[in-house]
């Protein structure tokens, strides 16, 4: 059997008072999120990282916690900076799963592709999307 392969990544947040050490999947899942939730977050689509169990080493005292039922009936929970504001985390009740914000990393140049994702029911019209593709 292949043993998994990590990868340690570094990030934080705009106004640097976040910082945090992650370790993903050597191809970890990626997601470009079309949700309404999401949309309504941060204006647009989003793209995240789905992260393993303890893959986070984060301060998370120093985070603010909005939390609301998504489209599902669950809950969702969004971690952010306090002081600038910037989205850092959010877990999915419904998946029982922390995502972290793509673009928070130091370094987005090993993320390759993002599968997107319900983009049936909610995304801007100007848009042809489909699981791996997005057309503008």
């Amino acid at each position: 059997m292949k043993e998994k392969i990590f990868i340690n990544k570094t990030g934080g947040c705009i106004c640097g008072e976040i910082k945090f050490k992650v370790k993903l999947d050597e191809v970890p899942l990626v997601f470009n999120c079309h949700c309404v939730d999401c949309r309504k977050k941060i204006g647009g689509i989003m793209t995240i990282i789905l992260l393993r169990d303890g893959a986070i080493d984060i301060d998370k005292s120093k985070l603010k916690i909005y939390e609301h039922i998504g489209g599902s009936g669950n809950k969702i929970k969004k971690h952010f900076c306090e002081k600038c504001a910037a989205p850092i985390l959010t877990y999915v009740e419904k998946y029982k799963k922390y995502y972290l914000y793509a673009g928070l990393l130091d370094d987005v140049s090993f993320i390759k592709k993002a599968e997107n994702i319900h983009f049936k029911e909610s995304h801007f019209p100007f848009m042809e999307i489909t699981t791996e593709n997005i057309k503008v």
